[in-house]
């Protein structure tokens, strides 16, 4: 079974400085709340959207279940996992794909977990809008952990340095999209 946690931090420019990206730094990985009786899927997924602020990060939570619709199947279609992250089955469990243009690009295995492995995908992105001159941007985490149900807990996420770990920070220069 796969269990993935996605963390969104948005934040504006207000909070660019050294000691709010610290703080953003910090947020890697969140407790998850779930009845263990309910996760019946093969995949559970959990989203978490912060929003830091001046005055602090400030928590807005949505968790989803979901089953094998959730697996990608060589569509560049948004999905659950967004527009850069995809997974597939693979031999004795998943395959962790991303791609580094929101689905425009090549698409590239990062990792694959197999039972009692973890992985974690951290990348940035900005938006803009033609009408406004206000860019916002993100920190986007993506936690993943192969494990049976039965290991299921709050805390399951709560790994320093998981198996595998790769990092992107190229999307914040001007990409023209």
């Amino acid at each position: 079974m796969l269990f993935v946690q996605q963390i969104v931090l948005e934040y504006t420019k207000a909070v660019r400085n050294a000691n709010a990206a610290n703080v953003r730094r910090s947020v890697r990985f969140l407790p998850v709340e779930f009845d263990k009786a309910d996760i019946t899927d093969e995949i559970l997924f959990n989203k978490a959207w912060l929003f830091q602020a001046p005055d602090g990060l400030h928590k807005s939570c949505k968790t989803k279940i979901l089953g094998e619709n959730a697996l990608f199947t060589v569509k560049f279609a948004p999905d659950f996992f967004g527009e850069r992250i995809f997974v597939k089955r693979a031999e004795n469990g998943y395959e962790i794909l991303y791609t580094d243009k929101k689905a425009r690009g090549w698409i590239k295995s990062k990792f694959t977990l197999t039972e009692g492995k973890s992985g974690r995908i951290v990348y940035n992105d900005r938006y803009g809008s033609w009408d406004s001159p206000l860019w916002i941007y993100y920190l986007i985490t993506f936690n993943f952990v192969c494990v049976d149900k039965s290991a299921f807990k709050q805390k399951l996420f709560f790994i320093k340095e998981p198996d595998f770990t790769f990092t992107d920070m190229k999307p914040l220069r001007y990409s023209g999209y």
